[in-house]
């Protein structure tokens, strides 16, 4: 073999050996992410939350909008010191006594690729965010969060914005037929891409499939 072509082969595995390492950093971040920092900043990074959602004046979380920190050293900064910098806000957490450095070096690798390259990073995060069992008392909270304000908070379809939703009004949740399947398809799609109200919003950007699932179960208790 030519020397050239040695020198080529080692490059090509030093720089697929670099290319592997990031991936597994990525992916790291991207498990992190999904245990620590969902309920909070949203399974997608838009600040939907459980908590903010359902707390009034709950600080916006969004790690698109005006974010804190840009880079990857304020990032760090920020996920290991929290609430003790001045500029970031009063529940967000410091994460320094309880991952290592190295895990939020991850972890800020997967807010950056999170926001750069959204559509691929939110495919690496799918994978740990639906391993998180959802329960029914996981769908009651979204229901309340997401569903709720047409619905009304036992599914009679009384919500606030039945005054304003007309022909047709948010569905009697109580009495539907529909079978899990159906009802979850229709909470991820909408109601137009499956032939019923094109008022129900398309709920699949911004809910996992196992939180659609709890949402569908949380409902199935609603006709009891």
């Amino acid at each position: 073999m030519k020397i050239s072509n040695v020198f080529i082969l080692i490059a090509y595995l030093l720089l697929t050996s670099s290319m592997t390492i990031e991936a597994k950093n990525l992916d790291s971040g991207a498990e992190i992410y999904s245990d620590r920092c969902v309920l909070c900043h949203g399974n997608k990074g838009m600040g939907d939350g459980y908590i903010p959602m359902r707390l009034k004046g709950y600080p916006q979380t969004s790690l698109f909008e005006s974010p804190k920190a840009t880079d990857k050293t304020a990032l760090v900064k920020v996920i290991s010191k929290g609430v003790l910098i001045d500029t970031v806000n009063e529940y967000m957490p410091p994460w320094e006594s309880e991952l290592t450095e190295e895990q939020i070096s991850d972890l800020a690798d997967f807010v950056s690729y999170l926001r750069s390259d959204t559509e691929n990073a939110l495919i690496m995060l799918e994978k740990h965010t639906r391993k998180l069992d959802k329960t029914v008392r996981d769908g009651r909270v979204i229901f309340e969060t997401r569903c709720a304000l047409c619905h009304g908070k036992l599914g009679l379809g009384d919500g606030r914005m039945a005054r304003i939703i007309k022909n047709p009004p948010p569905a009697d949740l109580t009495k539907s037929i529909l079978t899990p399947h159906q009802m979850g398809l229709i909470i991820k799609l909408g109601g137009q891409e499956v032939g019923r109200s094109p008022k129900m919003p398309p709920w699949g950007d911004f809910m996992t499939d196992n939180e659609v699932n709890a949402v569908v179960d949380f409902i199935d208790t609603l006709k009891d």
